[in-house]
């Protein structure tokens, strides 16, 4: 079984944006009908620990804040953020292992690192290219 973000365990959405965004693009499914079922699933989950779970209404309208920088510790938190947490091993094999390395990811670095997918490349390129790196020394 899938572990979820603290967020997640205390009933609230835990689900950035980015990720239920990713999903409903491969699964070829509205992004309001993919997150209505990632909350029910989360909401069964919850009650299934004992746990309070309110449903949120659907995913997508809690879901628009964007994550804040503070938010963002790690890449593996960078790459949930926008909604590829599945290249975080790949990445840190390839040496990208901190955040400030992030804002120097290339077309050419991902596609070394074994990322083909030439849309998700696009999206690695797209959000480094805009990410900021949060205040602190552990960004560094």
């Amino acid at each position: 079984m899938a572990r979820f973000s603290s967020p997640l365990q205390h009933g609230r959405c835990g689900i950035p944006e980015a990720l239920v965004q990713r999903y409903a693009e491969d699964l070829d499914q509205p992004e309001r009908d993919v997150a209505t079922n990632m909350d029910q699933i989360r909401v069964k989950l919850l009650r299934k620990q004992h746990r309070m779970a309110i449903p949120s209404g659907g995913l997508t309208e809690i879901c628009r804040k964007p994550l804040s920088p503070g938010c963002v510790s790690s890449v593996s938190d960078w790459l949930v953020s926008i909604g590829l947490p599945m290249y975080t091993s790949a990445l840190t094999e390839a040496g990208f292992s901190t955040l400030g390395q992030v804002p120097s990811l290339s077309h050419t670095c991902l596609q070394e690192a074994g990322i083909t997918e030439e849309r998700h490349i696009s999206k690695l390129v797209s959000a480094a290219r805009l990410f900021k790196l949060p205040p602190g020394p552990e960004a560094m």
